[in-house]
């Protein structure tokens, strides 16, 4: 029986928008590049994912740190003779802008209050870019799990460990939700989870996909019928 829901934050509560990749066109175009803009953040990411990966067995870097490290990679990759620590600044800014809450967060919440049902933030994100967004959409959660605090990355297990570990739950009772494949849904399930794939632009393909979700919806408001099958 589903106890608890762990939902990721930017892109499953909140919306990230177009902020990430209009600082990488301003980056972009502060050091006179015209490559793609779309394909430079693409490998920045891939980049971001690495060193996340590394940190875990290293040392842990909070996000800025390595959004700084994975741009100065990137720029050496594209042959940019630039100061990625003077760089990334639009990028860091953007972590402070305008994002919203999806339409269908406060009722989905609301539901799972009414069925008694305990759920609680797991982000990949610095504490302060968190309660930032929070804040600013006057959304209260009881618990609150960032990289930051527990020192480790989605999608290694011991980020969904420490979770558990935290609350004292049983993963079986647990179901994660988020709109990462890898990071909501192979992690959590490396650990015994349950997770589901928030997919709003409906293109997830299951017969294309080697990652199976335990259940697939285009709307929060869709954890209704997810509860009512357990």
């Amino acid at each position: 029986m589903i106890n608890h829901i762990i939902f990721d934050c930017f892109g499953t509560l909140i919306d990230t928008g177009t902020g990430s990749i209009n600082a990488v066109k301003q980056i972009l175009f502060n050091v006179n590049s015209n490559v793609d803009a779309k394909s430079f953040y693409a490998d920045w990411k891939r980049q971001k994912k690495v060193l996340m990966n590394e940190s875990c067995l290293t040392g842990f870097a909070d996000e800025k740190t390595l959004f700084r490290l994975s741009l100065a990679q990137t720029f050496a990759d594209y042959g940019i003779a630039a100061d990625a620590g003077v760089e990334v600044k639009p990028m860091i800014d953007s972590l402070f802008g305008d994002r919203r809450l999806y339409d269908d967060v406060k009722a989905a919440l609301k539901m799972l209050d009414d069925k008694e049902i305990e759920y609680v933030i797991g982000s990949t994100t610095d504490n302060d870019s968190l309660m930032y967004y929070l804040e600013l959409n006057d959304l209260r959660f009881a618990k609150i799990f960032t990289s930051e605090d527990m020192k480790v990355y989605k999608p290694n297990p011991l980020f969904y460990e420490k979770i558990l570990s935290a609350n004292g739950w049983r993963a079986g009772e647990c179901l994660f939700v988020g709109d990462s494949l890898v990071d909501d849904v192979c992690g959590p399930k490396s650990v015994g989870m349950r997770a589901v794939l928030l997919d709003r632009k409906g293109t997830f393909a299951e017969d294309e996909s080697d990652v199976k979700p335990d259940y697939v919806i285009r709307s929060l408001l869709d954890l209704a019928d997810v509860l009512a099958k357990d």
